[in-house]
């Protein structure tokens, strides 16, 4: 179990967190930061669970949450244009990834828009949400769900894999969400002050789609080659020489086969 005060206490001298939401069990970290989104809570508050009922990924897809895994959602308010969001899902992907290769010694990988892959399996995955005044984004919602010490699901999209079976022992789990949520913090700081180009930078390191990919949309499936990211966060390919930019929402993508 998540020992929160041992968490704050860790991160006591990080002040960006504002407000600690703790929950044995939850249908979804999200709804419940979304409320307080709506009702005007400030950025930097987190909302953590122990195991959620009703936890999901991309397109509505199930994500099973059990106690043991980090399940938690952090509420945002950047000053910036509705447009630029997809760079926030980057960030989020970046700053865990990172987190979990200097602090483990893995060599954990991102697969656009919001997978953490290792040995090509699913260690985690990213999902946003957001509401908008105008052209500008007025709260957005990171969702987080990382496989830590939980048992696995038998059946998933993705074969799944967790941090505890990657190095054979159970993993320090506040130990764990003190290195993610500095790294989360840090990164997202960075972003404000200096852009999106160091992200953009460090996700070409860390990319697991530099072999290519098969993209799915709608009816239609399709190779491409990778060649980089926007300045908006979008998947920028080659395909049958002609360059497109993918938009997370409007696509499936696989390793190339």
């Amino acid at each position: 179990m998540l020992k929160v005060s041992r968490l704050r206490a860790e991160l006591e001298s990080e002040r960006f967190f504002a407000r600690w939401i703790f929950r044995e069990e939850v249908g979804s970290t999200m709804d419940i930061a979304r409320e307080l989104a709506e009702a005007g809570a400030p950025e930097g508050t987190i909302v953590f669970a122990a195991r959620q009922t009703a936890g999901r990924g991309r397109r509505g897809r199930g994500w099973e949450s059990p106690e043991g895994g980090a399940w938690f959602s952090l509420l945002l308010r950047p000053p910036m244009e509705l447009c630029r969001a997809g760079c926030l899902s980057v960030l989020a992907a970046v700053a865990c990834a990172l987190a979990i290769r200097e602090r483990y010694a893995l060599p954990v990988r991102v697969k656009w828009p919001n997978d953490l892959l290792l040995d090509n399996r699913k260690l985690g995955g990213v999902l946003i949400e957001l509401a908008a005044v105008g052209a500008h984004i007025d709260w957005l919602i990171v969702g987080i769900g990382i496989n830590v010490n939980n048992p696995l699901p038998k059946e998933a999209r993705l074969p799944p894999l967790s941090l505890a079976g990657a190095l054979g022992h159970s993993i320090d789990l506040e130990e764990f969400f003190a290195v993610i949520l500095r790294a989360l913090a840090r990164w997202y700081l960075r972003f404000l002050q200096e852009g999106f180009e160091p992200i953009r930078t460090m996700w070409a390191e860390l990319s697991a789609l530099e072999d290519g990919i098969w993209v799915q949309r709608g009816g239609e499936r399709f190779e491409a080659q990778v060649k980089g990211l926007s300045e908006l966060g979008k998947l920028i390919i080659e395909r049958s020489g002609r360059i497109e930019e993918l938009i997370a929402e409007e696509v499936t993508l696989t390793l190339r086969e």
